[in-house]
């Protein structure tokens, strides 16, 4: 068995091992305060001067500080490790919302988490990414849905650049899948941001149906999911009304 590199560091400033002390002191605690003397069959000297030291020691187990966290407003300021710009659209705005999209997508996507050439010939990996992506580039499945999620509210930004209008949540979902899938540039040149912006927002879920080509060709597992986002949009905007 070895120990881990920084075994001192967790053992003297871990809050973990703090509460561990504090559960196996408390309850010794519990004893002198709940028993007498004579129930425990001791002397009563003896037995208060044991009940005072565990008392005694059950204090600083209960309202010790981990060092190196005890400056709570530093602590709270610090917005190193924080994703910026989360006021973004409805999607970026509510972790429902983020969830569904991220499994909408992934299911149509597909997971493959070792690069591959698409139906066009370009190098792709994981959810669909394509950017950037080598032949030899392999990632776990957790590195995927990271990726996955961050290149959702890349695409969303994107879309919100040319979407003037507020739409459903899953009216945005579908866009943004769709937005994923063909590209932020063609999507915000195309007939369909046109009729969203105008207000006419079942036309534009309409026009999802007519993106089902690549390379030249239309493609079955496209035409299901245009259908299939075309079926969300709809939906969201009978929800809605």
């Amino acid at each position: 068995m070895t120990l881990i590199s920084n075994w001192k560091t967790v053992v003297t400033r871990a809050s973990s091992i703090w509460f561990v002390l504090a559960g196996l002191i408390a309850p010794i605690g519990f004893f002198f305060a709940t028993f007498s003397s004579a129930m425990a069959g001791l002397p009563p000297v003896y037995f208060a001067m044991a009940s005072a030291v565990f008392q005694t020691l059950a204090i600083p187990a209960r309202i010790i500080l981990q060092r190196g966290v005890s400056d709570l407003g530093r602590f709270r300021s610090d917005q190193s490790g924080a994703i910026k710009n989360r006021s973004l659209g409805l999607i970026a705005g509510s972790g429902i919302a983020l969830s569904s999209a991220i499994a909408f997508v992934g299911g149509w996507e597909g997971l493959r988490q070792e690069a591959y050439r698409d139906v066009v010939g370009v190098w792709t990996v994981c959810y669909g990414k394509t950017k950037g992506v080598r032949p030899t580039d392999r990632y776990s499945k957790a590195q995927c849905d990271e990726m996955l999620a961050a290149e959702i509210l890349v695409y969303e930004a994107a879309l919100d650049q040319c979407l003037t209008v507020t739409v459903p949540e899953g009216m945005k979902i579908a866009l943004v899948s769709w937005t994923y899938n063909v590209g932020a540039g063609a999507a915000c040149g195309s007939t369909l941001m046109r009729l969203a912006n105008a207000g006419d927002l079942a036309g534009a879920c309409d026009e999802l149906q007519r993106w089902n080509r690549a390379g030249g060709r239309m493609w079955r597992g496209l035409t299901r999911r245009r259908i299939s986002e075309m079926e969300m949009c709809h939906r969201a905007l009978k929800e809605a009304a």
